[in-house]
């Protein structure tokens, strides 16, 4: 059986654009200990910042969140696209160099935000992926950067799974032509979200209930995709493209939400401008990342700027 691999986008910025003026309060980070740098904003502004700290690199943080009792971890990431900004290091490729080796001896599993297709499915599966990455704009390295993630993964002792989509599922995505038609409806993209989000949780929860059944030493599932279906605090309105809520439960309470926030695509993303962290952008820098306490087992890292 021939199975094609084709990159999927996670958030469609149309659908969820008018959400971000509404976007509710994030549960406060609960004070602590840790060391907070200072951000050189007065007053109001200042107190009205999450709790955040910097750490000298990706692998440093993440040695510092995942902590031993985290049973699952969803990463997202502000996907890179042809229209955000060129020469900067991607998300995935840092995920690959920095999380991955802090993370190998303890993760069994590692879910990711693509998919494969099979051909008895006929051209309707090819034709819809074709008509969903022509309007996504991802760059071409996007697909090189996940073999060597799958590549890495596997080196390690990793099982990495992908997405598998039914007949029914690609012809809910784009329609064929109507008897007659000579084009086809627009792709449905929250039919797209819906089926991305139920994959990825599933897979994700089916992969903690074997290891549990199969007494693994190795106890640690990781998804990653993008910034929207891992979220412990979803947007009003499209909690249904969050898979969190689900895994967290089949962690038993130990589900972990962590997005990579590439700055120079951030700075200029609407979605973005409406985070309460937004300010602290002003702080990335090229020889830290910032680690930023949005609520409970939520965080955002700003890794490096790749540029000074």
């Amino acid at each position: 059986m021939r199975v094609v691999l084709a990159v999927v986008v996670a958030a469609v910025a149309a659908i969820v654009a008018a959400c971000s003026s509404d976007r509710p309060s994030r549960p406060a980070a609960a004070a602590g200990d840790d060391a907070t740098a200072a951000a050189p904003v007065a007053g109001d502004a200042a107190a009205a910042l999450p709790r955040w700290s910097t750490a000298p690199d990706l692998g440093a943080a993440i040695a510092r969140i995942v902590t031993d009792d985290v049973r699952a971890v969803g990463f997202g990431e502000l996907h890179a696209r042809t229209d955000r900004a060129a020469g900067v290091r991607s998300a995935l490729s840092r995920f690959t160099d920095d999380v991955l080796p802090v993370l190998g001896d303890r993760l069994s599993d590692l879910v990711l935000e693509t998919w494969l297709f099979d051909r008895d499915c006929g051209e309707q599966a090819a034709t819809a992926t074709t008509r969903v990455e022509a309007t996504m704009r991802r760059p071409a390295s996007t697909k090189s950067e996940l073999g060597v993630l799958v590549e890495r993964a596997r080196a390690a002792g990793v099982q990495p799974h992908v997405m598998r989509l039914s007949c029914d599922d690609w012809t809910r995505i784009a329609p064929p032509p109507p008897p007659g038609a000579t084009t086809a409806p627009d792709v449905d993209y929250e039919v797209l979200l819906g089926v991305i989000t139920r994959e990825l949780g599933r897979i994700a929860a089916e992969a903690i209930a074997y290891r549990d059944g199969h007494g693994a030493t190795r106890r640690l599932v990781a998804t990653y995709g993008g910034a929207l279906h891992n979220d412990l605090y979803p947007i009003e309105g499209i909690a249904d493209w969050s898979f969190a809520a689900g895994l967290d439960a089949a962690a038993g309470g130990h589900y972990l939400e962590v997005d990579l926030y590439v700055p120079e695509y951030a700075e200029v993303d609407d979605l973005t401008r409406g985070e309460a962290w937004f300010p602290l952008l002003a702080e990335a820098g090229a020889d830290h990342v910032l680690v930023i306490e949005r609520g409970p087992r939520s965080y955002v890292i700003v890794l490096p700027r790749s540029r000074p």
